[in-house]
């Protein structure tokens, strides 16, 4: 029960998040349709999607209710589109190397006969994979994915590639959720990133 606790608790800190932070670029950019909505809110029922939840139960990876946008507010449209696309990911990120570090002393120095300890242990440890997965399942460029908005910011709108990828992304992505659950291949570049957020703490203590 207590992990479950947890769990939920990690998987709040890191889509909730997520979404805010696109509304908070999106209104920075000119467009104030996601404040409007209230939905710069870190209130957990302004975001979640029932649908979005059981894909984490199910595949480990999900969704929030997506933040309202208007690209046509921006002051300058691919400026604004790149960085409400990339929002998200640098947040993921942002909050995966923190919580990262105290997983890291927990694990170092922390009493596992604690309940609290052995509890923290494992709400740092879900805070960091969590994030660490959402940002690089979002940077894939497969729409409507972030990944594939930070590329359109650089493209032309008749380029080929990115209108083939938006006509089939229903079937892309099913590909690639289907590959990743045989696979495995995002378990290993999480631990990959991981890996690499441990050994920088490591270097400090």
């Amino acid at each position: 029960m207590i992990l479950i606790v947890v769990f939920g608790m990690a998987l709040m800190m890191a889509i909730i998040p997520h979404e805010v932070a696109h509304g908070y670029a999106a209104l920075k950019c000119g467009d104030p349709t996601a404040k409007l909505a209230g939905r710069l809110s870190l209130d957990p029922r302004r975001h979640l999607e029932p649908m979005g939840l059981l894909m984490f139960v199910l595949v480990g990876i999900g969704w929030a209710k997506p933040v309202p946008v208007n690209p046509f507010n921006f002051r300058n449209f691919r400026r604004g589109n790149f960085w409400v696309s990339i929002a998200g990911v640098i947040t993921n990120l942002v909050i995966g190397f923190v919580a990262s570090f105290f997983f890291f002393l927990i694990y170092r120095f922390g009493n596992y006969d604690n309940t609290l300890i052995w509890a923290l242990y494992y709400l740092f440890f879900f805070i960091t994979v969590i994030n660490i997965m959402l940002m690089i399942f979002n940077l894939l460029p497969i729409f409507p994915l972030d990944g594939f908005r930070i590329l359109e910011s650089f493209t032309k709108p008749t380029n080929a590639f990115m209108n083939f990828v938006r006509q089939y992304s229903m079937f892309i992505l099913l590909a690639v959720l289907m590959v990743m659950m045989f696979t495995g291949w995002i378990i290993d570049a999480r631990d990959f990133v991981l890996n690499g957020f441990l050994w920088f703490w490591g270097l400090m203590f």
